[in-house]
């Protein structure tokens, strides 16, 4: 087998390993369009174009590369043949083609074409290939792919729909999306991040375990209320829906994810991990009380909740699947400048609606912080699979207040018994 072949072997049984550069890729292009159509270097207003370079450019490669590669391993199936791999890729790459070339209804199209062949690759091995029963909350990350395939065919053959029903299915293609996959791993895949055991994480089973069908109740309670919200919003309640979704979110990531809301002591990254859901409501509350900011207001929940959540759950795949889960445990104290920064990142973009005058500049800046934080992210991952291997406890550092702090064993000193005597 040949190098090529074999890296693209190694990428169908992880399909993380190309679609998450891949979409780090997309995200940086859908956010430097904003600087381009100020400086001239494109011809058309980014908005819808944006829109899905972050969503299903950014965030469909991350959940296609999340689901891609701990699907099948949760269903107890084999990974992705590497036909799958390379149909999903083709479809990918073409949908980031026509929005490069800002051909929206055929990347509509694409996206569906995407999304429907996950769900086929997914769905099929649940039907006839499966030895274990998924997580409860799995089947919604299901559901989020397939409202956006639908919205994604509806949108690019340009099917005609009342305000509403259109409305409804933007929500569908650019929250939904991102928020019924998160509501459904979450509850799996975050508790891990804490060191606490996960509610939705059952003994191997071909037959529905006790106590699964009431977490999947739960995780039903929640996608139906962010539904819900959906009509409420896209039918002339938007308050009222912006407010439900903030509830029905924070109600069940607190209650499902233990550590989540918490004082305990924790690093760099479950410290990360606990702005997602402030960001995620403050973002749909800000949007509820400034309607006619919204969009502004949302991105917020969109960097704040759903990005900062999507970067962490990568870096823990990465380290993860690259056997090191040491990296894992330790302190992880670059990500405090991570978090640091996509925060700024989203209220340089907020509060860009707030003054008028400093609308261009500052969507220039969040641009720069977010290419800036994906860099700064991407170089510290790879230091982490470099560096040696961690042990709680041992810290090396020539700072003496840090040897001193440090909890090392004992050591006897000459004369002493191993009793310290």
């Amino acid at each position: 087998m040949n190098p090529i072949t074999r890296h693209l072997r190694r990428c169908a049984d992880e399909p993380f390993r190309l679609f998450f550069p891949l979409g780090l890729l997309a995200s940086a292009i859908g956010v430097f369009l904003w600087p381009a159509i100020f400086r001239g270097w494109i011809d058309y207003y980014p908005l819808e174009a944006h829109a899905r370079w972050m969503v299903l450019g950014f965030g469909g490669s991350l959940v296609v590369g999340f689901l891609g590669t701990a699907g099948p391993r949760l269903l107890g199936t084999r990974p992705f043949f590497l036909w799958e791999f390379l149909v999903h890729l083709a479809l990918a790459l073409a949908m980031m083609t026509c929005l490069w070339l800002n051909r929206i209804a055929t990347a509509d199209l694409l996206v569906g074409l995407w999304m429907l062949g996950v769900l086929a690759s997914l769905l099929g091995r649940f039907l006839f290939a499966r030895r274990d029963v998924p997580p409860p909350g799995l089947p919604f990350a299901v559901l989020g792919l397939g409202g956006a395939a639908a919205a994604g065919f509806v949108f690019g053959a340009g099917m005609s729909t009342s305000a509403s029903v259109h409305h409804f299915l933007r929500l569908l293609y650019f929250q939904g999306f991102l928020w019924l996959p998160i509501l459904g791993v979450a509850p799996y895949l975050l508790p891990r991040f804490f060191g606490k055991p996960s509610p939705h994480s059952f003994d191997e089973s071909l037959t529905i375990p006790a106590g699964w069908m009431r977490r999947f109740l739960e995780s039903l309670a929640a996608a139906v209320l962010v539904l819900v919200s959906f009509v409420l919003e896209a039918w002339g309640y938007a308050r009222a829906g912006h407010i439900l979704r903030a509830v029905a979110v924070t109600v069940h990531l607190a209650s499902s994810v233990p550590g989540l809301v918490s004082w305990s002591k924790v690093n760099g990254l479950g410290l990360a991990l606990r702005w997602v859901v402030p960001c995620a409501a403050g973002g749909w509350l800000l949007a509820a009380w400034f309607q006619p900011l919204r969009i502004g207001m949302l991105h917020l929940m969109f960097i704040g909740g759903a990005g900062l959540l999507m970067f962490a759950a990568a870096t823990r795949v990465i380290l993860g699947h690259n056997e090191r889960h040491d990296r894992l445990a330790s302190p992880l104290r670059w990500w405090h400048a991570l978090w640091f920064l996509i925060l700024l990142t989203a209220a340089t973009r907020l509060t860009s609606d707030f003054v008028p005058t400093v609308r261009i500049s500052h969507f220039t800046y969040a641009a720069v912080l977010w290419v800036g934080f994906a860099v700064f992210w991407s170089g510290y991952l790879v230091r982490e699979l470099r560096r040696p291997v961690y042990q709680d406890g041992v810290i090396k550092s020539r700072c003496p207040r840090k040897r001193k702090s440090a909890k090392l064993p004992h050591q006897p000193l000459p004369g002493e018994d191993d009793h310290g005597a």
